[in-house]
């Protein structure tokens, strides 16, 4: 049997006739294409941001089928799981469009799930890392140095 046998053997598997030709494209999601909304204009450390309420924050936990209260969330903050937010008008709390990604992300990325205890998942390590850093970003000094 020389090579160009083999090369026409049908019972020789092939990697080109074993490839499944599923549709391979991108399809978005509706986490893929959110846009937080009700923004407000808020001003710390010299820095313009867009802020957003708590029940943004929700609405995204909803959007990316994870589910979560605005009294969940809230006790998520008070017993340490989500590190405080420093965007706060009168009582209500406020969080960036970065900050509502990646808390959403985060969540996403440790499996967290609608019967999921968030205890049982590493979200809460991963989410003071993240949104430290975030923060250190948005709020960082623009300012040309000489």
């Amino acid at each position: 049997m020389d090579s160009l046998d083999v090369a026409l053997n049908p019972f020789i598997p092939s990697a080109q006739l074993d490839f499944d030709h599923t549709d391979l494209t991108f399809r978005a999601t509706e986490w893929d294409t959110y846009r937080p909304e009700h923004g407000k204009p808020y001003q710390l450390n010299n820095r313009h941001l867009n802020v957003y309420p708590l029940k943004e924050l929700s609405r995204a936990f909803h959007i990316a089928g994870i589910p979560r209260s605005q009294q969940q969330l809230i006790k998520w903050e008070t017993d340490g799981i989500l590190p405080p937010t420093p965007f706060t008008i009168g009582r209500k709390r406020y969080y960036t469009e970065n900050q509502i990604r990646t808390i959403v992300d985060i969540a996403l990325e440790c499996g967290l799930r609608p019967r999921t205890h968030v205890k049982k998942t590493n979200f809460s390590q991963l989410a003071h890392n993240e949104l430290s850093y975030i923060l250190q970003l948005e709020l960082a000094d623009e300012s040309p140095q000489p």
